[in-house]
């Protein structure tokens, strides 16, 4: 998955602006999905297929958006994942999008989900969510076990 793909399967996406304190001024204040990706759209390979989407999160805090991609611009000291995204903006051009949804948990997993089917890993700045990666490793297992077990029903007779 791709920005491309990710802005034709949310529709209503933000529009893809530079990662600057300017930026996250813009934001909404409601819950929602952001994505980070390097600047027009620049690909970079993965295990499977490229990308150039470096990380999918979500935020459902009353502060919203704006608050949340705030604290990548300026992280706490035990905040890994916003000190690693900070270092980043500070050496490449990065952009953000984002979507105000109500259910952003949900939606941030399912966009994972699809991104860890199509690459076989989860973008190179989601990697910091072990709790994420289980979660959604064990989600794909379910539907797999599912899917093998509608298909291939049991026989009771063995």
């Amino acid at each position: 998955m791709d920005s491309d793909e990710l802005s034709l399967l949310l529709k209503g996406i933000s529009d893809w602006r530079p990662f600057t304190e300017y930026t996250v001024r813009q934001a909404p204040t409601r819950p929602g999905v952001y994505v980070i990706r390097m600047a027009g759209g620049r690909r970079f390979g993965h295990l499977r297929g490229e990308s150039d989407i470096l990380y999918i999160g979500s935020t459902e805090a009353k502060r919203g958006l704006r608050q949340r991609l705030r604290q990548y611009l300026h992280p706490g000291p035990t905040q890994w994942t916003n000190k690693r995204v900070n270092q980043l903006a500070k050496k490449y051009e990065m952009e953000v999008a984002w979507y105000p949804c109500d259910e952003a948990g949900n939606l941030e997993h399912q966009l994972l989900r699809r991104y860890l089917e199509q690459h076989d890993e989860l973008p190179p700045l989601n990697h910091a969510s072990r709790k994420k990666l289980k979660k959604t490793l064990l989600e794909m297992i379910r539907v797999d076990d599912e899917v093998i077990s509608k298909s291939f029903p049991r026989n009771n007779k063995d």
